[in-house]
């Protein structure tokens, strides 16, 4: 029992003892808190790992969406466009990145303007497993968004002969490629969201000429010169008379001339020498015409009317017997003699002029063409051998008024086809005028020309279809800005600033359409982008009409030679591309070759915006880069 009651109290003094000591309590207190600062450090490493992964999968989700909508052509969302933004999602968010498992991504459209991307992850714990957290579930979502706000842009197109040809490895021609990457670049755009801002397209096809008939008659007909100077040709004429109208005055007679008596029987008998003469005699004969007519002309002239008025008289000789009874020899005798006489008559022979066809004079003739520009026939001698043709204006214009200057020389004050922003007035120089190709004729020089050749007229001329000007378009447009595009045809040789100076015309916030250029119904600020498309250099002829005229006649250039002529419309045409980059309106080029012209990569607003394509992909790649850079990509959330 004792003993019993000893151990009780040598435990409770060790109890005491040791609750009392206060040696050793770190220990306790460290061991106690290890396993919750295990917890906490273990859940700030995992969490961070979390955060880290589901902010890259995030970045990588908006990296598919952007490239994804970024490959999209127009408003379908293709199988290819998926596999590029998962090729995308897949580069910034590799496998295993972070530990993570079961990585997936996916894309849809979402309207015609957006990509929706979903990116989720499973990212399995390293500490927090302890407290039962084996992994986190990423998800994430994106969407990439297509929009513009205020954009015009213009397409200033080659439609020259040689984009019928076509490039090696394609099978089209270069025309359809490039019908094909407009409706394509148009598609894109338009597939863009635009909210309350406007888009407009204008196109310019052009090849020697720019058709601006319907846009300028549209707008104001004061701004077509009513008369025009052709190289032409008159007809010249050698008069011939008509047959006309013969009219016989009052016949008169003149004296008689008589022959001599001679005895012509019967005789009378019973007669003496004083009844004898008493005899009634025979009456006298009938006078009878002797001999032909002889005429003689009297006078002649010309009438008011223009009639050749010649004046003659007709004699004609008569004859006739007279009878008498005379007694001679003791017998009474009959006799007779012969009276001669001429009749006149006076006529007049009215002849009508008759033109007879000799030859033509070559020159320049000044037309009246006024009727023409409101769509009405204008008639001229100009046909065949001078038959009156009727001419109507196609819509290709020559330029108002100019000055020749060097190729290495700037442009002068009075060369107003430079100047994109005149408005025309009253004076005719500054007006445009209309290029009526079938009333103009080809000649050698400035000096006129006499001669039986028959040249031909220049006819329509290469005069391509109908410049656009800037119209607000939406994808509900499409069909009809195919039916356009569509209807574009090749001919011609290249003159690249007829088709630069209208689209700056037509797209320049000044000028002859400042009014409806210079701002947005929502007040913003307006993108202006021009696209210039060609298959190479400037081709031109001094014996072409162009919208220049007839460089071999009318000089308006200056050229001695076709390189020469070249050379000055490249000069023209750079500084018309300078002209318009100083009014802010951004300029692409895409030369459709193999090799870049040093003159495109001049006029685009940078190298950066000088582009080539060898083929029709390479075309339509080039069309949809711009149209990426023209639209604003970007996430919306």
């Amino acid at each position: 029992m004792a003993n019993k009651i000893n151990a009780k109290r040598r435990l409770r003094d060790a109890i005491t003892r040791f609750v009392r000591d206060e040696r050793g309590n770190t220990y306790f207190l460290v061991a106690a808190a290890t396993l919750p600062m295990i917890g906490i450090v273990g859940s700030g490493v995992d969490i961070g790992r979390a955060y880290m992964a589901d902010l890259r999968l995030q970045q990588a989700c908006d990296a598919g969406a952007l490239a994804g909508r970024r490959a999209m052509v127009g408003a379908t969302y293709t199988t290819a466009n998926k596999a590029e933004a998962t090729k995308m999602f897949n580069i910034n968010y590799d496998t295993g990145l972070y530990g993570s498992t079961d990585i997936a991504f996916n894309s849809v459209q979402d309207g015609p303007s957006n990509v929706k991307g979903t990116a989720s992850a499973k990212l399995p714990t390293s500490l927090m497993k302890v407290f039962g957290q084996n992994e986190f579930n990423l998800s994430v979502e994106c969407t990439a968004k297509l929009e513009v706000s205020n954009v015009d842009v213009m397409l200033v197109l080659d439609v020259t002969g040689s984009m019928a040809s076509v490039n090696s490895g394609d099978s089209i021609s270069r025309l359809q490629a490039l019908k094909n990457a407009t409706m394509n670049f148009f598609d894109t755009l338009t597939s863009a969201a635009v909210g309350d801002g406007r888009m407009r397209f204008g196109v310019v096809p052009y090849n020697l000429n720019v058709n601006m008939g319907s846009v300028l008659t549209a707008a104001n007909t004061a701004w077509l010169a009513d008369e025009v100077t052709l190289p032409s040709r008159t007809p010249v004429y050698t008069t011939t008379w008509g047959t006309g109208v013969t009219t016989y005055g009052t016949p008169f007679d003149g004296p008689v001339t008589w022959g001599n008596w001679s005895n012509n029987s019967p005789h009378p008998s019973g007669k003496n020498s004083t009844t004898c003469p008493q005899t009634p005699n025979p009456a006298d004969t009938p006078p009878t015409a002797s001999g032909g007519v002889t005429r003689t002309q009297t006078g002649q002239y010309i009438d008011a009317d223009g009639n050749r008025v010649t004046t003659y008289e007709d004699r004609q000789n008569f004859q006739f017997f007279n009878y008498q009874h005379i007694w001679t020899g003791s017998q009474c005798r009959r006799q007779r003699r012969t009276g001669t006489f001429t009749r006149t008559t006076p006529s007049t022979v009215t002849q009508p002029p008759v033109p007879v066809f000799s030859r033509y004079r070559y020159e320049d003739r000044v037309f009246d063409v006024a009727a023409a520009k409101t769509g009405g026939t204008v008639t001229y001698d100009v046909g065949d051998q001078g038959v009156d043709l009727d001419a109507t204006w196609s819509g290709c214009i020559i330029e108002r008024k100019t000055e020749p200057f060097a190729s290495n020389a700037a442009a002068p004050s009075d060369a107003y086809d430079m100047d994109i922003d005149l408005v025309p007035t009253a004076d005719a120089d500054t007006q445009w005028r209309l290029q009526m190709g079938h009333l103009a004729f080809t000649r050698s020089g400035t000096a006129s020309e006499l001669t039986t050749s028959d040249r031909n007229s220049w006819g329509l001329n290469s005069c391509p279809v109908a410049a656009s000007k800037l119209t607000t378009m939406t994808s509900s447009d499409r069909s009809t800005f195919d039916a356009y595009i569509q209807s574009l045809t090749a001919n011609g040789n290249t003159y690249h600033d007829a088709g630069m100076t209208w689209g700056a015309r037509l797209i320049s916030p000044d000028g002859i359409f400042g009014s409806e250029n210079q701002t947005a119904p929502n007040g913003r600020t307006i993108q202006r982008h021009l696209i210039f498309m060609t298959d190479g250099e400037i081709v031109t002829g001094r014996g072409n009409l162009s919208f220049q005229g007839h460089e071999n006649t009318m000089q308006r250039i200056g050229s001695t030679s076709d390189t020469d002529g070249n050379n000055r419309h490249t000069n023209r045409f750079l500084q018309i591309c300078a002209a318009t980059k100083a009014k802010g309106i951004t300029v692409w080029t895409i030369d459709f070759d193999s090799t870049q012209t040093p003159a495109l990569v001049t006029c685009a607003s940078g190298a950066d915006k000088a582009f080539t394509a060898a083929n029709a992909a390479a075309l339509n790649t080039q069309f949809q880069a711009i149209a990426r850079q023209i639209s604003k990509l970007r996430i919306s959330q």
